[in-house]
């Protein structure tokens, strides 16, 4: 004759088994939609604000707390003039000139994106549309698209 307490034990395994294997399967589909998740098009995205390269910069350097609040992880526009241009790895990053010789605006430009405009010129006018992403000693614009 089997012992009760044996029998609760083996349906309480069964239980926390069934439940546990339940989690796993809900974790692995939520991790593969996250995986899957299209990019957002940063070219159809609404722009935030608009800005000036030397206004961010600024905005970042007198309170970096408020400009991370305003700023940070939303879809800005940035003009400015390019000081220089870093083409590695099929990745084309523009540095944006401002007063402060120690602060640039990176822009990386989105690699998920088309773009008609692949040569640029250091001096030239541009205006970039991207995700914000703070400031280490510049600041950093990822997923750029250029406006025309």
């Amino acid at each position: 004759m089997p012992v009760p307490w044996k029998i609760k034990l083996r349906e309480m395994k069964s239980k926390l088994f069934l439940a546990a294997g339940l989690i796993l399967l809900l974790g692995g589909l939520i991790g593969y939609k996250m995986w899957n998740k299209p990019h957002m098009d940063i070219s159809a995205a609404e722009s935030f604000i608009s800005v000036s390269a030397m206004e961010l910069v600024q905005a970042f350097k007198e309170d970096e707390t408020n400009a991370n609040t305003r700023f940070l992880n939303k879809v800005i526009t940035v003009s400015g003039k390019i000081a220089s241009i870093n083409q590695e790895h099929n990745q084309t990053i523009l540095h944006l000139e401002t007063e402060d010789p120690m602060a640039l605006v990176i822009c990386n430009l989105d690699p998920f994106s088309t773009h008609e405009k692949t040569e640029f010129v250091s001096g030239e006018p541009i205006q970039v549309k991207g995700i914000c992403s703070g400031m280490l000693t510049d600041v950093v614009i990822d997923r750029c698209v250029i406006i025309k």
